[in-house]
């Protein structure tokens, strides 16, 4: 019995060819010289590849299969082999770690072959053991991953030749088929029905999957013909001769050219040995100079004949091809000039027809040399001859020229309407997918928010934001877009900043009681809040049990007040007024007076004051010092200098705050804290918006955060008295905050904005 060869090949081909696309030839020679090399295959899947990648793949595929046939095999090399070191040499660049690139290219005859590949293809081996029943598999590509991943500079780095035994099966194929059949399943597959069958099966299979993915492989069997040939009679197979094919298969491996790879399988050497119970030599493959074996069966819609691409063998003698070059320069000249030509004479015909137009133009406006009832005439002849000529023409010919007319405005406006289609497609195109980097943005930024990365989340938001600035916003669909967008990112960035938007409780407008006095500060004492201002001394008094305002003015020689302090027994007031001295108010009979107080330097400018213990601590800005005076009968004593060796800079400070500590606000919204009038180091946590200004500072000993009101950013930052930053509260009807009152027990603040006083909830 004689053998034949089956070589049966299965092609799907993806939805989408850039994501995937899989290149596969099985070419058949054709002359006696190319019979010797048998027959050659390539299977090349090209992940992530534009078509310039493609085409230049199948480009290097045709080049080594020429190659292959026209080169002869060497003493010590193969034609694969030379072929492949000088691709190696020469397509590097295809090496591209963005294109997922997995190729594997061989050839056979008969029980012969030779290949090689790149990537991490699918090649399997289903082979018997003895005369055994059961087939077992060799997985080619995982035995040899650490081999092939060591030389990832290199196209294809090594070459395996061997024989293939009878009743084994070569399998090979792209990648992405190992998702949905494993190589059990193949095994069970491709063992047990004819080849052609199992190629059929797994075409059928991937072919009802319908995704993007293309899909392509071979499977290579040689077996025992079951009708006698009239040649020499092969003695039949001896016992164990598919494990020694098999063996002879991984045995014989070489490298290419100048680049050294070790064996495809040197660990796996022991394991075939042992799988073997006749041992022999492995042997090169030898060609066959009586051609290929004439039983062979191939299936493959993507089999070439190698005499469609045979090169001419004789060549065009010099002289003809000069006459050729000469005839063909000739004939684009002759006919470049007669272009030119006619496109001269149609600009001339153009031109003379505009200017004699433009002349009689001026003729008839300015009426040289009276000319314009002649050219009026004219044009009044043109006209109704012009109109006699029509209505002459027959019937069919006017309504030939009617649907020609309506031909040519339907076209017009078709490829208008084509055009502006196509502009709003991209344009469409563009806004999705720009709506859909702020939208993964977005995604970006709430993930680091479930894991409290608040960095990364506002970094993710204010790139949403320059995104978000590149959107159209011109349509109604495109504006209802961004205003989506904007509402999404103003609500993210309300979780990474901490921001609580608040809906606050008008108490009282004073703008009806003092229009023309802008009330800038307010304090509380015994259930009544009090708002006073920098251009006068009057004073408003909002009482929270009858809701009702009072306007009254102090008995007191006093232009403005500048701030207030109020202790924690909460049965008096004192106020700051022209930078030294200070005036009091008692609640119980609403009496005004002024008070004794002085200061250790006599250019000493208060810029804020508070009452701690029943002492009083001003803050001489000017001179970079904290008092503290003690409390007497008609006042305070004159103050002492609180701070001691103190190098801290709190020349810009505006507003102090006592809890025991003594904290000063700066202009620029920079806290210095001072213990024992020590210097202290006090570092507020990072805030966005970043705070760049602040206008007062709140707490106590019984409080137990920090209060800052920023009149800038519209908000109230809370924060702990060791810096760490908390939480921001504002609300859309704030315009301009200056005053701030804080009731931490009660869980409310009270803020004063352009002359109207509101409650918010903390």
């Amino acid at each position: 019995m004689d053998k034949t060869l089956h070589l049966h090949e299965f092609f799907v081909e993806g939805n989408n060819p850039e994501e995937s696309h899989v290149l596969l030839n099985i070419t058949e020679p054709s002359t006696s010289a190319e019979r010797s090399k048998g027959y050659f295959f390539v299977i090349c899947e090209i992940n992530n590849g534009d078509t310039k990648y493609i085409a230049k793949m199948q480009n290097i595929i045709d080049e080594i299969e020429n190659s292959y046939y026209e080169i002869p095999d060497q003493e010590y090399q193969t034609a694969l082999e030379i072929v492949l070191n000088k691709i190696n040499q020469e397509n590097m660049s295809m090496i591209q770690p963005e294109i997922g690139l997995h190729c594997i290219v061989g050839a056979i005859r008969e029980n012969d072959i030779i290949f090689s590949f790149y990537g991490h293809p699918q090649m399997v081996l289903f082979y018997k053991i003895k005369d055994g029943l059961l087939y077992k598999k060799m997985d080619l590509v995982e035995e040899n991953k650490s081999t092939e991943n060591s030389e990832n500079n290199q196209l294809f780095s090594q070459i395996v030749q061997g024989k293939i035994g009878p009743n084994d099966f070569f399998f090979a194929g792209t990648p992405n088929i190992i998702n949905y059949f494993n190589h059990d399943r193949l095994q069970k597959i491709i063992t047990t029905r004819p080849p052609r069958q199992s190629s059929e099966h797994l075409q059928r299979v991937l072919s009802e999957l319908q995704n993007n993915i293309s899909f392509g492989g071979i499977i290579i069997n040689l077996q025992k013909s079951t009708e006698p040939i009239p040649t020499p009679r092969i003695s039949p197979v001896k016992k164990g001769e598919s494990a020694r094919s098999l063996k002879s298969l991984f045995s014989t491996e070489q490298n290419t050219a100048s680049i050294l790879s070790p064996s495809l399988l040197p660990k796996f050497q022991d394991k075939v040995n042992n799988a073997f119970t006749d041992q022999e030599e492995p042997e090169m493959m030898q060609p066959n100079p009586t051609g290929l074996r004439a039983n062979t069966e191939i299936t493959s819609s993507h089999l070439r004949a190698r005499q469609d691409r045979i090169r001419p063998a004789a060549r065009p003698n010099t002289q003809e091809i000069i006459k050729k070059i000469i005839f063909i320069i000739w004939q684009i000249l002759k006919y470049t000039g007669r272009a030119i030509m006619i496109l001269l004479l149609f600009i001339g015909a153009v031109f003379s027809t505009l200017g004699r137009n433009a002349m009689l133009l001026f003729f008839v406006a300015t009426n040289y040399q009276n000319r314009r009832r002649n050219i009026l005439t004219q044009w009044g002849n043109w006209w109704r001859n012009l109109k006699n000529n029509l209505k002459q023409l027959p019937l069919i010919t006017k309504a030939l020229l009617i649907v020609s007319i309506i031909l040519v405005l339907v076209f017009t406006v078709g490829i208008v309407y084509v055009k502006n289609k196509q502009k709003k497609e991209v344009r469409v195109k563009q806004s999705m997918q720009i709506a859909q980097m702020i939208q993964n943005k977005q995604d970006e930024a709430e993930s680091s928010l479930v894991y409290g990365d608040t960095d990364t989340a506002i970094t993710k938001l204010q790139e949403a934001e320059e995104i978000l600035t590149t959107l159209p916003c011109e349509t109604n669909a495109e504006k209802a877009t961004c205003q989506n967008l904007q509402i999404q990112l103003a609500a993210l960035q309300l979780r990474a900043r901490h921001i609580t938007l608040v809906t606050p409780q008008l108490l009282a407008d004073w703008n009806t009681l003092a229009p023309n006095n802008q009330m800038e500060n307010i304090f509380l004492l015994n259930n009544k809040i009090y708002g006073f201002g920098k251009t006068n001394s009057d004073i408003l008094a909002y009482d929270m049990l009858t809701k009702e305002s009072q306007l009254t003015s102090p008995n007191l020689s006093v232009n403005n007040f500048i701030t207030v302090s109020v202790p924690k027994e909460n049965d008096y007031a004192v106020l700051l007024y022209d930078n030294q001295h200070v005036a009091q108010f008692q609640p119980t009979d609403n009496s005004w007076k002024k008070v004794d107080i002085s200061y250790p330097a006599q250019n000493a400018s208060i810029s804020s004051l508070a009452v701690y213990n029943r002492r009083l601590y001003t803050l001489d800005a000017q001179n970079n010092k904290i008092y503290r005076h003690d409390s007497i009968k008609t006042g305070f004593s004159t103050g002492k200098e609180w701070t001691q060796n103190n190098t801290t800079d709190i020349k810009s400070g505006i507003d102090m705050s006592i809890d025991g500590d003594v904290f000063i606000l700066g202009k620029n919204g920079s806290i210095y804290k001072f213990t024992k009038g020590q210097t202290q180091n006090f570092n507020l946590s990072k805030i966005d918006p970043p705070l760049t200004s602040a206008d007062k500072i709140w707490t106590y000993n019984d409080l137990n955060y920090l209060y800052i009101l920023d009149s800038a950013g519209k908000r109230i930052i809370i924060a702990d008295k060791t810096g760490e930053f908390k939480s921001q509260i504002t609300a859309s009807e704030f315009v301009h905050p200056t005053g701030m009152i804080v009731d931490e027990q009660k869980k409310a603040a009270f803020i004063l904005d352009n002359n109207k006083l509101y409650q918010i909830e903390l």
